[in-house]
């Protein structure tokens, strides 16, 4: 078994080509990955035209309305707006967002595994993203500021997220050495908040019920170029903030009185980073339903090819993140023969299961992550 890095000094040394070579390849990757994702979905364009589209949108501004620059044949039928609207109006949104989304995941996950200094954090296995999921169907079902739907939905979301956030911290501090006190808290309040969503869902109207149980396992399908907006500026703005904490993350791994030696407010830090974890984490339920396992998969993976140093693991965990998520997307388009009939809830639960089951037998045999 190859053995784990150790943790960085608190030297100011940072790997930077190191990172910057492994973000060039996960960038790499993920444009690949986007250029040919643009082309699935309920209608399949061939790959040239995903490009002269897109490059025209690019390049070109707006276009009329009633005119595009080249006609487009979809499924035997051609018209000179169709494709470009397919394209840009509803299945580049999707494409964005589930990127924009499993990049949020996948930098909560992380910071919540250095905050409780648990292997197994994430904000799903916490029930962060039941209790925002909470929050927003409560929203919906309420129709509670319905004007505003794409700002109150993050805003429920974020209340319904930060409350579970702050009552799995105190059960933490008065348990703070066990791990397993911290992830029976999180699959009960997740048992309890899935227990009343099934209720709303049993009191809401019958014909938003496929809509919302859809919703609620994931699904990109309705994206907006408004939520891709809102979610693009919490998720660089949250990201942001939480990787230029990343010292404090590598404090708080070597223990509370060392960090406190140190110069580090360890309870103020610890509540900070939880706010903004829980901050982006009820972004993305808002935005896309319940998706489970991407903040536990994501981190574990970065840190295993390049290092615990948590400056340079949280920006890339969101690189891997938003990768694996539009992977996972793609996944869910086409397994079924496309259209999205399969929300990417189920295909990141199928992969992130077996995941966790490992990182569990290996925490038990005390190897670490």
């Amino acid at each position: 078994m190859r053995p784990e890095r150790t943790a960085p000094g608190d030297d100011g040394v940072h790997p930077l080509w190191g990172t910057l070579r492994t973000a060039g390849v996960l960038l790499g990757l993920l444009a690949i990955t986007l250029v040919l994702s643009m082309g699935l979905g309920s209608v399949r364009l061939p790959l040239q035209d995903d490009a002269a589209i897109f490059l025209y949108r690019l390049t070109g501004g707006m276009y009329p309305a009633n005119a595009c620059p080249v006609p487009f044949t979809v499924d035997g039928f051609t018209d000179p707006c169709s494709s470009l609207l397919i394209l840009w109006n509803a299945r580049a949104a999707e494409v964005l967002l589930a990127i924009l989304v499993g990049s949020a995941l996948a930098v909560a996950g992380g910071t919540m595994q250095g905050v409780f200094r648990n292997p197994l954090a994430d904000p799903y296995l916490l029930g962060i993203s039941s209790g925002g999921g909470l929050g927003a169907m409560l929203n919906v079902v309420g129709h509670l500021g319905e004007t505003q739907s794409d700002i109150f939905l993050p805003l429920f979301a974020f209340l319904g997220a930060m409350s579970t956030a702050l009552l799995v911290l105190a059960m933490a501090r008065r348990r703070p050495g066990s791990r397993e006190t911290l992830l029976l808290t999180g699959v009960a309040l997740a048992a309890l908040f899935g227990s009343m969503l099934t209720m709303v869902l049993e009191l809401s109207p019958l014909y938003d019920l496929q809509a919302l149980t859809f919703w609620l396992l994931g699904s990109f399908g309705a994206a907006s170029w408004t939520q891709v907006g809102l979610a693009a500026a919490a998720t660089l703005a949250g990201g942001a903030l939480l990787a230029l904490q990343g010292r404090d993350l590598n404090l708080l791994q070597i223990g509370d009185e060392t960090a406190r030696g140190l110069g580090c407010d360890v309870d103020r830090v610890r509540r900070r980073l939880l706010l903004l974890a829980s901050f982006i984490t009820a972004v993305a339920v808002a935005f896309s339903g319940i998706i489970a396992f991407v903040g536990l998969i994501s981190p574990h993976v970065v840190r295993r090819l390049h290092g615990p140093d948590y400056r340079s693991l949280l920006p890339l965990a969101g690189l891997f993140g938003g990768l694996f998520m539009l992977v996972s997307d793609d996944v869910a388009d086409t397994i079924l023969g496309g259209g999205g009939l399969l929300p990417v809830g189920v295909v990141t639960a199928i992969v992130g299961a077996p995941f966790f089951l490992w990182v569990l037998f290996r925490t038990r045999r005390g190897s670490g992550p």
